[in-house]
C-alpha cells in the first residue's frame, strides 16, 4: 500500500503532533519510556515493534562500544582517585615543610621549592593538586554511569 506525498506529509504531521502531546502530559521521561516500551515493544505487534526500531536505530549506538568506553572510564577514575590519595596524605599527615613534601614524592616536585616563591604555599599546592585529582576522578565516574546504565540496558535486552 503505497501514500501520495501529500498523504504521507499529513501523516507523520498527525504523528509529530501526538507525539508532542504525550511528550507534554506525560510528566516524568522514565514514565514515558515505560508507557511507550509497553506500547510498541511489548504489544507484540510486529509492525509497532518495527515502528519503535526504526525510531531507535539512529539515536542508539551499539552498547559493546558504550561498555568499552565506560570501561575505560573506571580504569582512568581508578587511576585518578589512587594519585589524589597519594597526594592527600602528605597534607593529612601533617607534612608541611617543602623539604618533606620532596622527600615523600621522593624528589619529583621541583628543586625550586627549597627557596623560591612556592616555598610558603607547598602545602596549600600539594591540598589543591589534591581536590583536583578526586574531582576529576568524581567527574569521570560521574559521565560513565549513564554509559554503563545504557549498555547494561542494551545486553538486558539483548537477551530477551
Amino acid at each position: 500500500m503505497s501514500l501520495d506525498p501529500d498523504q504521507e506529509d499529513e501523516l507523520v504531521s498527525k504523528l509529530k503532533l501526538d507525539a508532542k502531546a504525550l511528550t507534554l502530559l506525560q510528566g516524568s521521561d522514565t514514565a514515558l519510556k515505560e508507557m511507550l516500551d509497553r506500547a510498541f515493544t511489548d504489544s507484540g505487534d510486529a509492525e509497532l515493534q518495527r515502528f519503535a526500531r526504526l525510531l531507535g536505530t539512529r539515536r542508539r549506538p551499539g552498547g559493546r562500544g558504550k561498555l568499552l568506553t565506560s570501561l575505560g572510564e573506571m580504569v582512568l577514575a581508578s587511576f585518578l582517585a589512587v594519585l589524589g590519595i597519594a597526594a592527600f596524605v602528605p597534607a593529612l599527615t601533617g607534612l608541611t615543610t617543602p623539604r618533606q613534601l620532596i622527600d615523600y614524592f621522593s624528589g619529583v616536585l621541583a628543586p625550586s621549592l627549597s627557596s623560591g616563591p612556592l616555598y610558603a604555599g607547598a602545602s596549600a599546592l600539594d591540598f589543591g593538586l589534591a581536590a583536583l585529582l578526586m574531582l576529576a576522578a568524581f567527574y569521570t565516574l560521574r559521565e560513565a554511569s549513564p554509559d554503563i546504565r545504557e549498555s547494561a540496558l542494551a545486553l538486558e535486552t539483548s537477551v530477551r
